[in-house]
């Protein structure tokens, strides 16, 4: 975060720092996999069409941004402990530290969320004294703005002003539009995802069980991968990313992103049994391309999904292998590499025509551009066969990579400095 929030006092302990040092392994491990299974649940129903949400960001393991349809954030925080425990409190320094987290967010980005929510295993307390957060959370959105009642409430209130340098009415507001949400058990989550959200899914019906599973596990998996990594200053570089800004560490962040697409793609090659064209190769003599980094730095910048870049960097690599191998092959090389020019000259020029038609000035427009082009280029193969002397649509496709990596193609607008020139 940047000054006014701290990247580690902003956020309450990470699980393995809240527990007691005398907690076992696996119950760590237990309140992981709880956080992770949670947010895999708003993943399946953002997919779905019931969470009006167009992407998730896993922030960290209990920190989720979802993206509303409308472009507004939805704060979401996944707190666990043992029932024993009893009922979250509002003077719980979990409780207290997501509120003062919610606030910070809100003073930080104003006008961009539209909403917080707090989920638990454990209930929060839901009476009317001075220790429920809820009870001062249904005064607030009743309009009250002092003298609530019991008394307690302002003094939980005056300690929110003290640790975020925010005044009443800001506090405030954020409350207004803030919530808690009792999540499922912790021993039973899983098996509600399973058969309660995705088996019970218009996508799923009639598929086998062990298929179901492996959806759950898989998404379970792509979720914790996207928040295991901590990165400083995210929620400041997400923004600025999906505000059409290219940033260094635009790879890292697209990594933390759970996309619709992302998901259907997962759910659609298990219950349909796809499968990425995945075949990288080389040729004696002749050394394709080192790496792909600038590729998926540049796409990333664009804010393409990880899925789709993966699939263009394997295209990438197949395509330079088909075209190194076709001019050994070619009993006039002059000639085959002047079809090669003209190849890329096409490709060059679909791609730089979809750019124009899809670049936005303050939103990333990675995704709508890339399907312009595959939509161009899969014309082209069908109606220009003899313009691209018969190369397929997919070796087209993945000239568009081999030109990206080289500086030919951008899908965002080029950062400060050049896109070499990342440090």
């Amino acid at each position: 975060m940047n000054e006014n929030i701290d990247p580690v006092s902003s956020f309450d302990p990470l699980p393995h720092e809240h527990l007691s040092t005398t907690d076992p392994g696996d119950e760590t491990q237990k309140r992981f996999r709880y956080q992770h299974t949670y947010t895999a649940l708003i993943a399946f129903e953002m997919y779905n069409g019931i969470l009006p949400y167009k992407e998730l960001y896993c922030e960290h393991h209990e920190d989720i941004l979802a993206v509303r349809e409308d472009g507004t954030y939805h704060g979401i925080q996944v707190k666990t402990r043992q029932l024993t425990d009893g009922a979250f409190e509002i003077g719980d320094s979990a409780i207290t530290g997501s509120l003062i987290r919610f606030i910070k967010l809100s003073k930080q980005f104003p006008n961009k969320f539209s909403g917080f929510t707090i989920v638990s295993n454990c209930p929060f307390r839901k009476d009317e004294t001075g220790k429920s957060l809820v009870h001062l959370l249904n005064q607030v959105k009743k309009g009250m703005t002092k003298d609530f009642t019991p008394r307690d409430l302002n003094k939980h209130l005056q300690v929110l002003v003290g640790e975020t340098g925010t005044s009443m009415n800001e506090i405030l507001s954020v409350l207004a539009i803030t919530d808690v949400q009792d999540g499922p058990g912790m021993d039973d989550i899983d098996a509600k995802v399973i058969n309660d959200h995705i088996g019970k899914s218009k996508a799923c019906q009639g598929i086998a069980i062990e298929k179901i599973r492996m959806i759950h596990r898989l998404l379970c998996e792509k979720i914790y991968s996207a928040s295991s990594k901590r990165v400083e200053n995210a929620v400041k570089d997400y923004s600025s990313l999906i505000g059409g800004s290219s940033i260094v560490n635009a790879e890292e962040i697209n990594t933390k992103r759970i996309t619709k697409h992302t998901v259907s793609l997962l759910v659609e090659d298990n219950v349909k049994g796809g499968v990425f064209l995945s075949t990288r190769g080389s040729v004696d003599g002749i050394t394709p391309s080192e790496s792909s980094q600038l590729m998926r730095y540049k796409m990333s910048c664009g804010l393409v999904d990880v899925e789709d870049i993966d699939v263009m960097d394997d295209l990438r690599a197949a395509t330079e292998d088909y075209f190194i191998e076709n001019s050994y092959r070619a009993e006039n090389k002059m000639k085959y590499l002047s079809e090669y020019h003209q190849i890329r000259t096409i490709v060059t020029n679909q791609s730089v025509e979809a750019k124009s038609r899809c670049r936005k000035a303050d939103t990333p427009y990675g995704t709508d551009m890339l399907q312009n082009i595959e939509d161009r280029l899969n014309d082209i193969s069908k109606t220009r066969k003899e313009d691209v002397f018969h190369s397929p649509y997919e070796i087209l496709k993945g000239l568009v990579g081999v030109l990206t990596n080289e500086c030919k193609i951008a899908f965002s607008k080029e950062p400060i400095g050049g896109w070499k020139n990342r440090d």
